[in-house]
């Protein structure tokens, strides 16, 4: 706070005039009584009644110093302090119309003027703070949108990097949800023609598995547009004003569903991604909101293209690859093994008997019979092992850095699954059963056809020893 020093309570020059004027009175008070004492002579009356005069003079004319410039000083010194330190609102008090009066005036007017200053330098301050909020504000988001473009271009590589749907799904999925932080996600693909549309889920992280979750969606061609006419990602409470949409809506409610992003590829719908609430339970922000539609158009162009492929390398009943790409990874997989010394087993697999279930049944079921047969070797075998319908009932798989002892083990699981699948066929109960031959590069032969004819003659031998079991080269 500002200290204002009174010089004039301290050591006021007043007092030296008070003290001046009393030695003059003195003065003139011995000069009068000196003058009374000389009555006698011609000097002593005017003496005596100029020194009284004088007295008097002198005694009014202090008394008009002091009550009118003194007094009014004092007072003028104590308000200015007192405003000066904060004690006292709205300036002086003092009205005269003296010079005094003037003084006060000047620094009421001061003080207003001050005042007023010290508003606007408030009102600056918080228009700068203001300012500075909006600033630092728009520089959060401005740096949250180069980190959500730098993670879109490293994203875009990585899916433009690959031709696995399944990676392209993992990179879809984990990407949204660790950017977003949310709590569940489903991506779902559209399969159909013109006249019947279904969705149906391929993806789902952050749900335990439910038998009452409906798996897939009949939908209609004006939901489809409906997506399409918006293009961008919807919120739930968006849709729920559309009655005609309650079927669409309850299937994305099972999944917990609270955005819903359309996979579009070159104005296409090829599936959606149902996102779920944020961790924070905080609503999507537009810049979020855009995130996710960038991201969607990156992963439908991947999931087209990679679709495309995988539909040009599997076989379209059972879902594994073509004999020709599995011959492609074969030799690719012998050349790898033999750079690196590694070991390699190949498995040719026949369903026994499989002509009579065609001939008896009718080849429709014989197809659902090589489906099951299919789908068992999908849950028996890993991910790094090739899986290729080799022709008509006949399988083999592909298994990296393993030996055919140790790929004894995975073969004999996958037998057993075979022989308890309950097929029923007709009404009739029938058990199938599947023979195995095992082949392992280089022990058991060099190149990729001498390894097939080594690996079909061990599974003709399982066939000659009665069936329904696996045999080595």
């Amino acid at each position: 706070m500002l200290e204002f020093k009174n010089p004039f309570l301290q050591r006021s020059k007043f007092m030296f005039i008070l003290y001046g004027s009393l030695v003059i009175i003195i003065g003139l008070v011995f000069t009068a009584f000196l003058g009374y004492r000389l009555l006698d002579t011609k000097l002593g009356i005017p003496l005596v009644a100029i020194s009284l005069f004088l007295v008097v003079i002198t005694v009014f004319t202090n008394y008009l110093m002091f009550s009118q410039l003194f007094k009014p000083i004092q007072l003028l010194i104590r308000e200015t302090e007192e405003t000066l330190q904060g004690m006292r609102k709205g300036g002086i008090s003092l009205v005269r119309d003296d010079e005094i009066g003037l003084l006060a005036n000047n620094f009421n007017q001061i003080v207003l003027d001050a005042q007023m200053k010290r508003m606007e330098l408030e009102t600056s301050n918080r228009e700068l703070a203001s300012h500075a909020e909006i600033i630092e504000k728009t520089y959060r988001e401005l740096d949250k949108k180069v980190y959500d473009l730098f993670t879109l271009f490293n994203i875009g590589k990585e899916l433009n990097s690959t031709l696995s749907v399944e990676s392209i799904l993992k990179i879809t999925c984990f990407t949204s949800m660790g950017q977003l932080g949310i709590t569940t996600m489903t991506i779902l693909f559209l399969e159909g023609g013109e006249n019947e549309r279904t969705m149906s889920k391929v993806y789902v992280k952050g749900m335990r598995k439910d038998p009452n979750r409906p798996e897939t969606l009949r939908t209609s061609e004006e939901f489809l547009n409906f997506l399409r006419l918006h293009e961008q990602s919807l919120l739930i409470e968006e849709m729920e004003a559309k009655p005609e949409y309650k079927a669409e809506l309850d299937f994305f409610n099972a999944y917990k569903a609270h955005l819903v992003a359309p996979l579009m590829a070159k104005d296409q719908i090829i599936g959606v991604m149902l996102l779920g609430r944020k961790l924070s339970q905080d609503e999507f922000a537009q810049g979020e909101k855009d995130f996710i539609n960038t991201l969607a158009s990156l992963s439908a162009l991947a999931l087209r293209n990679a679709r495309h492929y995988e539909q040009a390398i599997t076989d379209a009943m059972t879902k594994l690859f073509l004999k020709r790409y599995f011959q492609i990874r074969l030799d690719d997989e012998i050349k790898r093994a033999g750079r690196y010394h590694n070991k390699m087993t190949l498995m040719m697999m026949d369903i026994d008997h499989f002509k009579r279930i065609n001939d008896t049944y009718g080849h429709t079921k014989g197809d659902e019979v090589l489906i099951a047969v299919a789908n068992a070797i999908k849950d028996n075998f890993r991910d790094v092992d090739v899986a290729a319908r080799y022709g008509g009932e006949e399988f083999s798989v592909i298994m990296p850095e393993v030996s055919k002892e140790d790929a004894l083990i995975p073969a004999e699981r996958l037998r057993k699954a075979v022989e308890s699948i309950p097929f029923v066929l007709n009404g009739e109960n029938v058990t199938m059963t599947i023979s195995i031959g095992l082949a392992e590069f280089s022990k058991d032969a060099q190149t990729p056809l001498l390894l097939i004819e080594a690996a079909d003659a061990a599974l003709y031998r399982s066939k000659e020893n009665g069936r329904n079991q696996t045999t080595t080269a």
